[in-house]
């Protein structure tokens, strides 16, 4: 698991600004970077998201040091100060997690899958950030691991000011811990890392499970969102769930008929890495082998349901 979420942190040194954006009424986001982890950017290689309401901000994701949540939080006291009522994280990993001590110092209620805190509990997390901190030049030097207020097991709605929200677990897909928030009257879906456009996802997470994934992405296609907010793009809409599950579906069918036909692990690598027709977009070279690796002996394990 270390070495799994050690691998899903990205590619190149990029410089850190953060700029904050109004995407929607009363919806504000902050870009991370395409870019491995670095003194230079400061670990900013996700988005995170936030909503204003009468009675305070109600915010996805908390990016991946304090630091980084310590700039995003000013950034949104320049629009309005206003506490920060909740904090939703969409899934553990670091550029989604580590940054939550911040808001919850802050007076925020912090809410996530039961599955995080679980996670939380064990060495294991405390190893991933240890190790972490080594690879990326002590950018998370200052993270406390933070544990969730709030399990989520199932889907909850929380009302703040005019907004409703609701909270609802997808998981396994990405990870076994993965929630999306639709904000009702707006369908308008934060959705973490279940969705992409032009970018390879990652599905090599311990946790993760492609065939559910699959199903939860036809499920977020059957509430026909107007507006899908991922962690890795701009601004989204269906075609991003038609790009994700395209991809999703021809790796699975790839790697179950190759399997089927006897080939062996790196047999199958070589001939998806040489006739896939997703090989040109960003992230193939990181995220493919990994996930045909995941999805091959997630098959095995089917063959017991």
């Amino acid at each position: 698991m270390v070495r799994i979420i050690l691998g899903f942190l990205f590619l190149f040194s990029t410089a850190f600004s953060m700029e904050l954006k109004q995407f929607y009424k009363n919806m504000y986001m902050v870009r991370g970077v395409d870019a491995m982890p670095s003194p230079e950017n400061m670990g900013f290689m996700s988005n995170a998201y936030a909503i204003l309401t009468e009675e305070g901000w109600a915010m996805i994701d908390s990016l991946s040091t304090p630091e980084m949540s310590k700039e995003f939080y000013t950034e949104l006291q320049k629009v309005k100060k206003v506490p920060v009522k909740y904090l939703i994280i969409t899934h553990y990993h670091p550029d989604h997690w580590y940054g939550v001590s911040t808001f919850k110092e802050l007076g925020a209620t912090v809410i996530a899958h039961k599955n995080l805190n679980e996670f939380f509990k064990t060495p294991e997390s405390k190893l991933t950030l240890e190790l972490s901190n080594q690879r990326f030049g002590g950018i998370y030097k200052n993270v406390k691991l933070t544990q969730a207020d709030v399990e989520i097991t199932s889907p909850k709605d929380i009302s703040i000011g005019k907004y409703s929200l609701s909270i609802i677990p997808m998981n396994p897909a990405h990870t076994n811990n993965d929630i999306v928030v639709l904000v009702k009257g707006e369908n308008v879906f934060f959705v973490g890392n279940l969705v992409y456009l032009s970018r390879i996802p990652f599905a090599g997470d311990k946790g993760s499970s492609v065939k559910n994934w699959i199903k939860v992405l036809k499920d977020i296609q059957r509430m026909n969102p107007k507006v899908i907010l991922g962690s890795h793009n701009e601004l989204l809409d269906k075609k991003a769930l038609e790009f994700t599950l395209g991809y999703l579906n021809y790796l699975r069918d790839a790697v179950k008929k190759l399997k089927e036909e006897g080939k062996s692990l790196d047999q199958i690598k070589e001939f998806i890495n040489q006739s896939s027709p997703y090989k040109n977009f960003v992230t193939y070279q990181v995220f493919n082998d990994p996930n045909i690796y995941k999805i091959y002996n997630d098959l095995d394990l089917e063959d017991f349901e």
